[in-house]
């Protein structure tokens, strides 16, 4: 059935409510009904054979149901497959304009709505549209359509429901559509059903009055709307507010005591009415407006209460009578217009003299309460709700609130009585007394003896938890051995009694509480989170334990009571009860180490943990803990950014060195192997290195050029690797040249580069250091011999794709400088080439890349596990310590760790940083409208590709599905660029393209020389043909541009041969100087605007003398908009590494999907202007 269902289109229909089949069975009405509740939770896949009928249905139906259901199942398919087929017949029939003009619009807005649901959905016949109801919703503005027969949604909103879709146009005719059914991927029959339902209206000469108003209403402009509301609006203003009272009438219904609203409202004599009886719901619906704050809430409890049959006798009633109080018109049904006070208090006791006895009483108000009336009362008393009582002759009702302890109390005196004797008084004034805290009681004065003076004091009680957070509750004791209150609540006297001797305390309840008040100002409670009246929960370790060391020496007035052992933190300790010691590993070091404490020692791995976590506090044992001072914490947070644990060994990386040495600076022991004493003292003598770019280099630097040569003879003094991130265009080149030509002596170099720049180095060394011989490794015909005879002066250059063929010769030679150029080509660890480069032997390594973050901090792994191997660890150290936490967005104090080890390694500066006097960039953002034709091509593709990757993604893996979906995204660029780059063939011109000859010849005319960059050599081929017949001088360069030919072109560009540069992203852009030209222009965007911005900055780099314009060329409603969306995140993630900002997350499976389902809209027409952004 799943099968035919599928090929037939109709998996939608499995999952109807078999309660659908209940016409076609042959059973009584009696039968019908028995079988109308089994059947209506059943989807007709699970009954549609023998055996599903029959594990559903055997408890309810016999033998001939068993076949009939199943026959009734495939009868229903069939009608359903019969009216696809019409559906799709009539479709085909239907016209592509209407003939009256009127509706023409609204017509053409349907059918492109449409065929955006097509493709996932299918079309039922006219006549199967008639067993659901069409309707148009005033408010708000929507059509809608309710299916007769329900659904059975699975899942964990599991049940039955009839669905219902609507359609509107809120926001200025932009359609929304929603549908009860929450179809994935959009494939909702309902709301096309809903707007074939639609289109069968305005078809309908009949109706034709109708359909105008209909559509008149639906595309409306939300400015009119609003406008019409303000109108409305502003006549219920003008209409003579009618004065009302609200009175609440105390009755009885079905048992349950409740409030009626009576409504009052005045005459034109200024009289009131007698009142009209109503309902809290009605009251809501026709007097909200004029209620009071109160009568709202109390209407609205009253509401909810009787709306809820099951509810009744819960707290809503409660909550409505409590909102109730104070109340200045509640009255009792039999006196409805004689105001009652309704009076919330709480249930008490009061000893009462009684002859030479004591009668304990229920009081309330400090009064005594008839205990028969209590008695009858607690037999309908419902825990959490207040008894409610009318006291007519007094003129109130009370809400008395009834403790457990004074149930209890009360249900005891019930058993035992309440009458005690001369003998038996003054063991109950010693209990009284220590339940005054409880609950009210009270004692008459006869009872109470001599008052003492009071002489309060302020106790805290405290728990700490488990999870080592402290509960804290604040009380008073009057006087000694007197119960414990909190402050300023509570009896204002309290019995004390003293063997015999019966004596009180009278309570200054103001005072008391402004001393708790001072008393806890004293006190660290600044994280301290408030609860119920004088509670409070410190939920954060460091915090609790901080108030657990100022209340082990509690200041004067203040008792502390542990209500579990109390724990205990020991003196704070320094670095100088630290020794550590450090041994040789691989790439690394293992560390370990003690800190001794008052009772023990502590190992370094959980100092490390609890520097790492930010604490200040460490755990020794179930109930103490030692604190580890300011500078102890800050020495371990610093080696901690550099430790990684491997099977339960503690492992340095060689950037810890500065770490190491401010901690045994601070007064720790360090106890070193003999490698890392060495790179400590060349840590030492590269601090000292006062170092000058060497006079054989023919340049002047700049300043920041000067202190990155500083910087990288430093890093190169130590031993470490380094990477070099300045801005493209800054002149990262000559600062490398600079440190080859200051360490020839050391030996030869190796320079990795693309092979598009190789030249490029060539030119760059002759010209600022002649001194140097540059090689270029692909030119020599014998390389091994070439690799035998290498000088100290000689600087090999070789090209990615050598260094993975030849590394096995290249390995064997030991270079004392490496320079790694467009080092981002190294960014995934698993290729042969980052293999390759691993493989290398190098005094000093430098990576040198504008982008060394581009996508994710893997990348960031790979290229310092070149340039300074186990600087980050391993991958899974890096991992689980870096990548995972801060790309997930989580853990900021991960991101500033990984910022923190990065910092003496990488160096970035921004040209807004050190090149003010770079002339200013502009970047404007042109938008392109598709036209109608364009338009349709590319909604017809992108729903083709949706289907397609919903088709055939089913039981793939990710990684596949990930592919296929962007294969689609990539032909939804393609046509968002050119209709021919999709359908070579293809007649439709192209927008962008007319927009682009349109910028260009303003370009020509005004004197100005441009480069274009295309990720698409095919679309580059494309605008050459429209540039030569349009008469345009251009220069050309792509991936197949043999390297010689490169150089020459740009040169001559260089020179003025040429309005403009064409140019493949890929190819061309990095390591090219073109600033002869002062406009960029993008064609499509790249997923990375990194790379765009390299591009970029061909133009706008060190000797650019003009103002540089970037304009972005963009298709608006496509794919290029939302790829433009992702740009900011992909900026975010290299800020917050690179720059110490905010951090994002890679692209997922999930995130491409939604990229390529999320439609879009041909909107007006695109501007010339765009939107512009001064970048520097």
């Amino acid at each position: 059935m799943e099968q035919w269902a599928e090929a037939h289109s109709l998996q939608d229909a499995l999952a109807t409510s078999a309660e659908v089949l209940l016409p076609a069975l042959a059973v009584d009405e009696a039968q019908k009904n028995s079988l109308r509740y089994a059947l209506s939770g059943l989807p007709i896949r699970d009954i549609g054979s023998r055996e599903g009928a029959s594990r559903y249905l055997a408890a309810r139906a016999r033998g001939v149901l068993e076949e009939a259901v199943p026959l009734a199942v495939a009868a229903f398919l069939a009608d359903e497959a019969e009216s696809l087929r019409l559906g799709v017949l009539e479709e085909a029939s239907r016209p592509e304009s209407h003939e009256d003009p009127a509706l023409t619009v609204f017509w053409t807005r349907l059918l492109q709505l449409r065929r955006g649901l097509r493709p996932r959905a299918v079309p039922r016949s006219r006549a199967a549209r008639a067993s659901g109801t069409w309707s148009f919703l005033a408010e708000p503005c929507a059509v809608s359509w309710k299916e007769r027969w329900r659904r059975v949604r699975g899942g964990p909103s599991y049940g039955s429901f009839a669905a219902e879709s609507r359609l509107s146009f809120p926001n200025d005719g932009e359609p929304r559509l929603e549908c009860t059914c929450e179809a994935r991927g959009g494939g909702c029959t309902h709301a096309l059903a809903l707007i074939d339902a639609t289109l069968d209206l305005l078809e309908d000469p009949s109706r034709r009055d109708e359909a105008r108003v209909l559509a008149d209403e639906l595309l409306r402009p939300s400015w009119a709307r609003a406008l019409k509301a303000l109108e409305v609006f502003e006549a219920k203003l003008a209409e003579p507010r009618t004065f009302i009272e609200v009175w609440w009438r105390i009755e009885h219904e079905l048992g349950m005591l409740t409030a009626v609203p009576s409504v009052k409202k005045r005459n034109r004599r200024g009289t009131l009415s007698s009142g009209a009886r109503t309902t809290p719901a009605r009251l809501l619906d026709e007097h909200r407006d004029s209620l009071s704050e109160q009568d709202l809430r109390v209407a609205e409890l009253f509401s909810s209460w009787s709306a809820r049959p099951g509810a009744r006798g819960s707290t809503y009633a409660a909550r409505a009578f409590v909102a109730l109080v104070g109340h200045p018109r509640v009255a009792l049904d039999v006196s409805p217009d004689e105001p009652l006070e309704l009076k919330r208090v709480r249930l008490g006791f009061i000893a009462v003299p009684s002859g030479d006895h004591i009668r304990l009483e229920p009081s309330v108000d400090g009064e005594v309460f008839d205990a028969r009336l209590l008695t009858a009362l607690m037999k309908s008393f419902v825990p959490g709700e207040p008894l409610f009582t009318p006291e007519e002759r007094r003129g109130r009702c009370l809400l008395i609130d009834v403790s457990d302890e004074a149930r209890q109390l009360f249900e005891l005196l019930q058993k035992h009585g309440a009458r005690f004797p001369p003998e038996a008084q003054q063991p109950l004034l010693e209990r009284l007394s220590r339940l005054e805290a409880r609950l009210p009681l009270v004692v008459p004065e006869s009872l109470k003896g001599r008052e003492l003076s009071s002489e309060p004091e302020t106790v805290v009680r405290l728990r700490l938890l488990p999870d080592v957070s402290l509960e804290l509750e604040l009380f008073v004791r009057p006087g000694p051995g007197a119960p414990l209150f909190h402050p300023g609540v509570g009896p204002r006297d309290v019995l004390l009694l003293r063997g015999a001797e019966r004596a009180y305390v009278r309570r200054s309840l103001l005072t008391e509480d402004e001393r708790a008040r001072a008393m806890l100002s004293t006190l660290p409670l600044a994280n301290a989170e408030e609860g119920p009246p004088h509670c409070f929960r410190m939920k954060d370790t460091d915090s609790a334990l901080e108030l657990v060391t100022a209340l082990q020496t509690p200041p004067r007035g203040l008792a502390v009571e542990w209500l579990d052992e109390q724990p205990r933190v020991m003196s704070s300790v320094g670095p100088e009860a630290l020794k550590v010691q450090i041994e040789r590993k691989r790439d690394w070091f293992g560390i370990n180490g003690q800190l001794k404490v008052e009772v023990g020692r502590l190992e370094l791995a959980v100092l490390l943990d609890a520097a790492r976590r930010q604490q200040r506090f460490v755990r020794v044992d179930e109930r103490r803990w030692v604190e580890l001072s300011d500078t102890l914490r800050h020495r371990l947070q610093a080696i901690s950014d550099h430790a990684f644990v491997r099977s339960g060994r503690v492992e340095l990386s060689p950037g810890a060195v500065p770490a190491i040495e401010a901690l045994g600076g601070a007064g720790a022991e360090v106890d070193a192997a003999p490698s890392w004493q060495l790179l400590t003292e060349r840590l030492a003598a590269s601090l000292s290195l006062r170092p000058k770019p060497p006079a054989s280099l023919h340049a002047t630097l700049r300043d920041y050029q000067v202190e990155g040569h500083a910087w990288l003879s430093r890093v190169a003094a130590w031993g470490a690797g380094a990477c070099l991130a300045d801005d493209m265009g800054l002149g990262k080149t000559v600062q490398a040249i600079s440190v080859l030509a200051d360490r020839t002596r050391l030996g030869p170099a190796l320079v990795l580069c693309p092979t598009s720049v190789g030249f490029n180095w060539v030119e760059e060394l002759r010209r600022f250091a002649p001194d140097l011989r540059p090689i270029l490794y692909a030119e020599q015909p014998d390389r091994a011999g070439c690799l035998a005879k290498l000088t100290k002066k000689d600087v090999l250059i070789v090209s990615y794709g050598l260094l993975t063929r030849d590394i096995a010769t290249l390995s064997a030679v030991t270079f004392a400088t490496l320079v790694i150029d467009e080092a981002q080509a190294l960014k995934n660890p698993t290729t042969h080439r980052a293999r390759a480069a691993r493989k290398l032997n190098a005094g000093f390594r430098l990576a040198m890349s504008g982008t060394p973050l581009e996508n994710h901090l893997g990348e960031l792994w790979s290229l310092f596990s070149i340039v300074f191997p186990g600087l980050l660890g391993s991958w899974e150290q890096f991992r689980e310590r870096f990548a995972a936490p801060i790309e997930r967005g989580k853990d900021p104090e991960a991101r500033g760790a990984l910022a923190r080890v990065l910092k003496p390694f990488l160096l970035r500066r921004t040209k807004q940083e050190v090149a003010r006097e770079l002339p200013s960039r502009t970047e404007i953002q042109v938008p392109i409208a598709l036209s109608e034709e364009e338009w349709a091509l590319y909604e017809d593709a992108r729903l083709a590709a949706v289907a397609e990757v919903s088709r055939e993604g089913r039981g793939v893996r990710n990684e596949q599905q990930q592919f296929q979906v962007l294969a689609a995204l990539t032909r939804l660029r393609l046509l968002a660029s050119h209709p021919r780059l999709y359908d070579s063939k293809s007649s439709v011109s192209s927008s962008k393209m007319r927009r682009l000859l349109e910028l260009l010849e303003e370009l020509r005319d005004a004197g100005h020389r441009a480069l274009v960059f295309s990720q698409f050599t095919s679309h580059l081929a494309l605008v050459c043909e429209e540039l030569d017949r349009a008469g345009f001088r251009y220069q050309y360069l792509d991936g197949s541009t043999p390297a010689g030919a490169r150089a020459k072109r740009v040169e001559a560009f260089q020179r003025g041969e040429g309005d403009l540069f064409l140019i493949s992203l890929k190819a061309g852009g990095t390591g090219l100087n073109l600033t002869a030209a002062d406009y960029v222009i993008h064609l499509d965007p790249w997923w990375n605007p990194a790379v765009e911005d390299q591009a970029t900055d061909r133009a706008h780099r060190i000797g650019q003398d003009k103002p540089v314009t970037v304009y972005r060329l963009v298709t608006r409603g496509t794919i290029e908009e939302q790829i433009l969306s992702l740009h900011a995140d992909k900026r975010a993630l290299v800020a917050g590494i690179l720059e110490g900002t905010d951090a994002a997350a890679r692209l997922t499976t999930k995130d491409l999907l939604q990229l390529l389902e999320a439609g879009g809209a041909p909107v007006g027409e695109e501007t010339s202007s765009g939107s512009g952004r001064l970048v520097h």
